[in-house]
């Protein structure tokens, strides 16, 4: 019975997140460590939100948050991991911010940190991943896919953006250029 109830809570995330949904429709919550998420830390870079409930990590030490680090770490140039603590106020007893630092701390963490979100999408199963491109389209949402599948999906999130002509985005190098003028040139 419990088995068929799990099933079909992750088939109805996994359902919802069919639907075309951006970053900006998601409001983090209470940040509590790390940067803030804002549009200059995430300036090309993808986005990963990760949500997990301190219920499930006290008990294993942290262990999956200690999972999420290593894919902050891996992929520290081109994405931004943000793990947000999503116990729900009504099901479960009330997280404080003290507990979740203590957990995050003890686990290495050095992403930032938030409680509770706001999202498009409710999530049933822990943890949930929400993969962002850096433009801010989903291009994931649910548990996490196989391995080969999750590794596509993140270096698809940091992939540098291209252009409608095929070309990638010139580097931001290139862009600031100041360009010569024509009436000093002749």
């Amino acid at each position: 019975m419990r088995l068929a109830l799990l099933l079909l809570l992750s088939l109805t995330t996994a359902f919802s997140a069919e639907q075309k949904h951006y970053l900006r429709e998601f409001s983090p919550g209470k940040p509590l460590a790390g940067a803030r998420l804002t549009s200059a830390l995430q300036k090309d870079k993808g986005t990963v939100l990760i949500f997990w409930l301190y219920e499930f990590e006290k008990p294993r030490n942290g262990a999956a948050l200690k999972s999420f680090q290593k894919i902050a770490d891996d992929y520290k140039d081109s994405l931004v991991v943000v793990g947000i603590e999503n116990s729900p106020g009504n099901t479960m007893k009330p997280v404080s911010a003290k507990e979740i630092l203590t957990l995050t701390k003890a686990a290495g963490v050095t992403f930032s940190i938030y409680s509770g979100c706001k999202s498009p999408i409710e999530v049933h199963s822990y943890p949930t991943f929400f993969i962002f491109d850096r433009e801010g389209h989903m291009l994931h949402g649910g548990v996490m896919p196989e391995t080969d599948e999750f590794e596509a999906l993140l270096k698809k999130a940091g992939a540098p953006i291209e252009k409608k002509d095929g070309k990638e985005d010139p580097k931001k190098e290139e862009k600031e250029k100041p360009k010569a003028d024509p009436k000093k040139a002749a």
